[in-house]
């Protein structure tokens, strides 16, 4: 199990990377950050960073005003 945002969860399963936890919580922001276990993951990383089983997943929504 991959615990999202401090409270959300989302089911492992092998070879999941970042952008399959993205698609499984429905983000498709524009602008977001990825911590995995507390470590920056650059977006162009996404793809292909695994994530194992048991991790925490930070996603950052962000949003500039004016």
């Amino acid at each position: 199990m991959i615990v999202v945002n401090n409270r959300d969860t989302v089911p492992w399963r092998d070879g999941m990377t970042v952008q399959d936890v993205l698609d499984a919580m429905g983000f498709d922001y524009a602008l977001i950050t990825v911590t995995v276990d507390d470590t920056l993951v650059p977006d162009h990383d996404y793809a292909t960073r695994r994530v194992e089983d048991g991790a925490r997943v930070g996603v950052f929504h962000l949003a500039h005003g004016g």
